[in-house]
């Protein structure tokens, strides 16, 4: 598979197996961006191969096929889970989610805060970012107003902010999340 990204004809790797065809039910869209993230960071960075989540992101339509067919290449999803984390596993399970219904194969809507960050992700705050993280959380079931969830959560939106604009102060605010994050990891260890 050949496709054209951010003016750059990049090549899908040969070799690469397409991701299971079963798109999430409720309770698994978290399973799924876990397992996404763990695929991502244990592969070769995508960005460096000419990949970039920015250009993968851009253009929705795009995006469904680059991010959401399971037979599309892995490499992009790497591309925008290695920039942008837990946010960005879960953009492209979003994707998948559109993939699916688009060509009628089944499966449940997306909860209506992930299909706004698919839509609004480029514009969101931390703070918009993480309310909707916490929508997502609420459409699986979880607690999301409980005190490490709420935490781990608010880290993984100011990462997503800093990633995307780069400027200190969203730096600043990913340090103190995430360092809120070790204290109390330390905190649970210790007792």
């Amino acid at each position: 598979m050949v496709a054209a990204v951010g003016g750059r004809t990049v090549k899908r790797s040969s070799g690469a197996p397409a991701r299971p065809g079963r798109f999430p039910g409720p309770g698994e869209l978290g399973r799924l961006a876990s397992g996404l993230l763990g695929e991502a960071l244990a592969s070769d960075d995508a960005e460096a191969g000419g990949l970039r989540a920015d250009d993968l992101l851009a253009d929705t339509d795009s995006a469904v096929a680059l991010l959401g067919d399971p037979a599309a290449w892995p490499a992009a999803r790497n591309a925008v889970v290695q920039r942008y984390g837990r946010v960005g596993a879960l953009l492209v399970v979003g994707y998948e989610g559109r993939w699916r219904r688009r060509r009628g194969l089944g499966g449940g809507p997306n909860p209506p805060a992930l299909e706004t960050l698919i839509d609004r992700f480029a514009a969101l705050s931390a703070e918009g970012l993480d309310e909707l993280l916490a929508g997502i959380e609420r459409a699986e079931g979880l607690d999301a107003d409980e005190e490490s969830r709420a935490a781990r959560r608010w880290m993984h939106a100011t990462y997503a902010e800093a990633a995307r604009d780069g400027t200190d102060a969203a730096h600043r605010a990913y340090m103190a999340a995430l360092d809120a994050v070790m204290r109390q990891a330390a905190r649970h260890l210790a007792s």
